[in-house]
């Protein structure tokens, strides 16, 4: 009887735990931050690109998403995106990254960063 009793209760705790893990696995699959890096002084033909780049993401972050955001610009806060350049090994900019809620890297677009694609990575991730 005695060791029924412990066999429910193993069980019961099993359970809980199981479903806290579930829990916390798909937290750390949603987008916490989205940081964007761009450069205000590029030029040449990156200009084009960097343009074309800031105009996709300020239509996808308008509105409620805008806290999700943000935007360091290279040329202007080099301090604030150097960091995020040597962690994630960026060569290029502009850059856009989804971070979880423990700063991992969820999904990342370097140079040419398309409205359509961020927009449908943003709403698979939860944002």
């Amino acid at each position: 009887m005695v060791q029924g009793k412990i066999g429910i209760a193993v069980i019961v705790v099993l359970a809980i735990l199981g479903a806290a893990v579930l829990t916390n696995a798909a937290a750390a699959t949603q987008v916490s931050q989205v940081v964007y890096i761009t450069r205000s002084k590029a030029c040449g033909c990156s200009a084009k690109s960097v343009k074309a780049a800031d105009a996709a993401i300020a239509q996808v972050f308008a509105g409620p998403r805008q806290g999700l955001l943000k935007r360091i610009d290279y040329d202007t806060d080099r301090q604030a995106a150097v960091p995020y350049i040597g962690e994630f090994r960026l060569i290029q900019l502009p850059a856009i990254l989804f971070l979880d809620g423990q700063g991992h890297l969820l999904w990342s677009a370097v140079g040419d960063v398309e409205q359509k694609q961020v927009a449908q990575k943003l709403d698979q991730l939860g944002g």
